[in-house]
Parts: structure tokens; C-alpha cells; sequence
């Protein structure tokens, strides 16, 4: 049970914090949509104002992962150019519709990584995603579940693109923190209570 409960305390803490990127998007997008007029621009504006949110909420932990590979001057770097690289670029475009995508391209790449971890036996992610963890025996089973987890994102974030305008899919994206955390919570539970009962 002690190592159930450790497995479960490293993921995100599910608090309100969880909601400010959406409740920042959703207060700014019909703001800046009243003042410049230009649908595009608000929710591009919008979109990453939200995203930097999500970010800071995930840059201790991002910092930690990487100063423990990398010197701090290394990290610091990563982190911008994490942080500023595909934003710059989609601000500079202006098209809402690469914004709506950029979700399912995490998505992606994380699928990648892990198949590349499921083939080498090496389960990184699953370390990265939830450190500290006492999961032992268990990382197979973690990135198996995870790795499907993204691909079932990957299909239904495209389908709400393709079922709702910008102003719907703000909605999704004010939610999609708290979808997040539930979905990759219950996959924790699961795998580690079928351990517990084996």
C-alpha cells in the first residue's frame, strides 16, 4: 500500500491552480475581442497567455529534471527555448488553427518517446513524468497505458477541432488541465491497484 500511496503523491496536486490557465484565456480572448476586433489575434493572445500559465505551474519541475542532466546555464536555455520557441513562432503567424494543433503535436512527440522507451526497455518518460515514483516492475505497464492515453488524446482533440469553432475549443482548453491530471491520475490508480492485487 505504502508504494500505491508514493506512486500517487508525485502526480500533480488536483487544486484550483489547475483551472487558472482556462480562467486566464477565458477572461482575456472576449476582452481582447472587444477591443481590436480581430478574432485571430485575441485568441492567439489568449491561447498563450493560458499556456505561459500552464507553464510556470511546471517550470520548478521542469527546472529540476534538467539541472539533475544538465548544468544550470544548459537548463536555463532549454527552458526558454521551450517556453518561447513554438510560442514565438505561432504568434508571429497568427493562425488560430496551429494553436488548436500544438496540443496534439505534444501528444505526438510524447507517443514517440515512448515507443522509443517501450522498444529499449528504458521507461525515461515514465520517470520524467511522475519522479520520485516507487514503481518498480510497473514502468512497462505505466507507458503502455500512457502511451495510449496520448494517442486517445491525439483523436479526440482533432475531433473537437473539427466539431467546434475557436470560441468552443477555449472552452476544451480552459477544462483540459483538470482532464489531464484526472485521466493520467485514474491510469496510476489502475495499474498500480492491479500490482496490489496480483
Amino acid at each position: 500500500m505504502d508504494r500505491f500511496a508514493t506512486a500517487f503523491r508525485v502526480l500533480p496536486r488536483l487544486d484550483a491552480g489547475l483551472l487558472m490557465p482556462g480562467i486566464m484565456a477565458l477572461g482575456v480572448y472576449p476582452l481582447l475581442l472587444a477591443l481590436t476586433n480581430d478574432p485571430s489575434a485575441s485568441f492567439v493572445t489568449a491561447f498563450f497567455m493560458g499556456l505561459w500559465v500552464m507553464l510556470a505551474r511546471h517550470a520548478e519541475w521542469a527546472a529540476r529534471y534538467w539541472c539533475k542532466r544538465f548544468s544550470v546555464r544548459v537548463a536555463s536555455l532549454l527552458a526558454v527555448a521551450a517556453a518561447m520557441g513554438p510560442a514565438s513562432v505561432l504568434m508571429m503567424a497568427g493562425q488560430p488553427e496551429w494553436c488548436l494543433r500544438l496540443f496534439s503535436g505534444f501528444a505526438v512527440v510524447v507517443c514517440m518517446i515512448l515507443i522509443n522507451d517501450l522498444r529499449d526497455g528504458d521507461h525515461a518518460y515514465v520517470r520524467f513524468r511522475l519522479p520520485g515514483s516507487n514503481t518498480p516492475g510497473a514502468e512497462a505497464q505505466l507507458a503502455q497505458a500512457l502511451l495510449t492515453w496520448n494517442l486517445c488524446f491525439i483523436l479526440l482533440n482533432e475531433a473537437l477541432i473539427a466539431a467546434l469553432d475557436v470560441s468552443g475549443w477555449m472552452i476544451w482548453y480552459a477544462v483540459l488541465p483538470l482532464v489531464v491530471h484526472a485521466v493520467e491520475a485514474a491510469i496510476v490508480l489502475y495499474v498500480m491497484g492491479r500490482r496490489l492485487v496480483a
